[in-house]
């Protein structure tokens, strides 16, 4: 039959069911436009809980209460769907009202207890239920997600970790309860992923025992300041220190940019960066200091310090060490960003899977029914090799979150490694699954209702914050090297970092790979952490 004929009878069929009594029927809705979530047409024994319970890893029952907290409140815009409740941002709000639902969303927050104890809580399970909460958060809203970091992780992380007691009791439960709102002033327009370049100066005067902070160019000016254009009241600077006309290199500064009725503060200049592709919630910011004055004790000293006349004092003297000192308590933020992706990934296949389960394209014979998406090989090989990597991510995620949280200082230099690898490796990961599933849902995939679409925007800056991809990747790789040069020349074994599968005399992927070997639960683990890290 001629394909055009044989087409358009099916479009035919599609819109005028033929009627047993009456052959000049109505056009009624074929059953490929009836759609409805596909658990209320198929049941399945499947234990989705356990599921759940294995891919969250943690704090179950806390990201439970966190999703009732939502969807009580009128302001995370909760709608009803095929029986099931869902939460969703209106995002056809201009970015000044998405700044605004975002710090009043902030603000339920924190009246309910959500951020109790993220910065004055002690040991493991403190660190896993914030980090649970954030994920919670995240998978609501990216905006909502990044400015709560931003203020905890970031400003908040900075004082925790580059601070001393007196920074912790000045600043922690201040932070903790929003009477502070802290940004983090380390990216220049000049300057990123190269934070030793950074051009801010900061000297010390020794007369009045305080510091001047100074932008003395346009590639100096902080730019991309997450909370800086209306919010933050405060920032972490990350400045060059100046001691006696000699740089001691990249030190960390608190610095007040707007009182407490909003105000900006003196010899300072703050600009809004604008509109953006995503994140509209965030009121992304520049910042200039002219000469601004800051007390001595506002220097976050746990790595180094000047004394009241002036002197500077480290215990580490090598400058290459002290620098990696003071990014090494950074890496929580890799961790959130990787976890983030993840849970983004997750998302959007939810969407596109459940989608292909209802949608339907044409027939295999003339008077058949039309073929759901899913039932398609390709359609198959676009969604599921991409749900299989997911999977192995999510753990290789609740991995990295152990290993973080469970930290050591022998443990600095492997997280610094896994932590920038998973990063590099999660974001891309996501950003391949957005786009396929944008495309597997069609012309509905354009619809920000249906989330996948805007997901692509919001997520896209995951590869160039807290560190480029590619510069992260070459940063694993040299520490990879590095340490199998170094485990050589000792002619030792391997110890973390990921390699320790080399120290046996048989290859990860034989020459000749039989049976067994391909399904061995040693051969599929070490494959799919392979897969994770490289």
């Amino acid at each position: 039959m001629d394909r055009v004929k044989f087409r358009t009878q099916i479009l035919n069929r599609h819109l005028h069911r033929p009627s047993l009594s009456s052959p000049s029927s109505s056009i009624e809705p074929s059953i490929c436009l009836q759609y409805s979530p596909p658990e209320l047409a198929e049941t399945s024994q499947f234990d989705t809980r356990s599921m759940r319970e294995l891919m969250d890893n943690h704090n179950f029952a806390d990201r439970d209460w966190l999703y009732g907290l939502m969807i009580q409140s009128k302001l995370f815009c909760s709608k009803e769907r095929g029986g099931k409740l869902f939460v969703s941002p209106d995002y056809n709000q201009s970015m000044e009202q998405q700044r605004e639902m975002t710090m009043k969303r902030i603000g339920y927050l924190l009246d309910c207890g959500v951020f109790e104890g993220w910065l004055t809580g002690k040991g493991v399970e403190s660190e896993l239920r914030k980090f649970s909460f954030l994920e919670v958060i995240g998978m609501f809203d990216h905006s909502l997600a990044i400015k709560i970091g931003v203020h905890f992780f970031l400003w908040g992380g900075a004082v925790q970790f580059f601070g001393t007691k007196r920074h912790h009791e000045k600043w922690l439960k201040d932070t903790e309860n929003y009477k502070v709102k802290g940004c983090f002033a380390m990216t220049e327009l000049g300057h990123g992923s190269n934070v030793r370049g950074i051009e801010t100066i900061t000297t010390y005067d020794s007369n009045t025992g305080e510091f001047v902070i100074n932008t003395p160019c346009e590639s100096a000016q902080k730019y991309w300041i997450g909370g800086a254009a209306n919010h933050a009241t405060h920032t972490i600077v990350f400045s060059q220190l100046n001691i006696d006309g000699k740089n001691q290199g990249v030190h960390a500064f608190i610095a007040q940019i707007r009182d407490s009725d909003g105000n900006v503060c003196p010899n300072i200049r703050i600009s809004d960066c604008g509109h953006k592709i995503g994140l509209n919630g965030v009121d992304n910011g520049r910042i200039w200091f002219d000469n601004v004055r800051i007390p001595r004790e506002n220097l976050l000293n746990s790595v180094a310090d000047v004394s009241l006349d002036g002197k500077y004092l480290s215990a580490i003297t090598d400058p290459d060490q002290r620098f990696a000192a003071f990014l090494a308590p950074l890496t929580s933020g890799r961790v959130t960003i990787a976890a983030a992706a993840i849970y983004s990934s997750k998302i959007s296949l939810a969407i596109a899977i459940r989608y292909s389960l209802t949608r339907r394209a044409f027939s295999v014979s003339p008077n058949g029914p039309e073929v759901l998406l899913l039932d398609y090989p390709s359609h198959q090989r676009r969604l599921l090799p991409l749900l299989a990597k997911t999977y192995a991510m999510s753990f290789a995620e609740n991995y990295l979150k152990m290993l973080y949280v469970k930290r050591t200082p022998e443990l600095i230099k492997t997280i610094h490694v896994v932590s920038s690898a998973f990063k590099a490796t999660l974001t891309w990961h996501n950003m391949r699954t957005l786009q396929e599933c944008r495309e597997a849902c069609g012309g509905q995939g354009l619809k920000t209702e249906n989330r996948v679409g805007h997901l692509k925007s919001e997520y896209d800056v995951q590869s160039t914050f807290e560190g480029d991809n590619n510069v992260l990747m070459q940063q694993v790789s040299k520490a990879l090297l590095a340490e199998y040069v170094a485990a050589k020349k000792r002619n030792k074994p391997f110890n973390g970092l990921g390699l320790d599968h080399m120290n046996k005399s048989c290859p990860v992927i034989p020459s000749k790979p039989t049976s067994s070997t391909l399904r061995s639960v040693e051969f599929q683990v070490t494959k799919l952490l392979f897969l994770c890290v490289f």
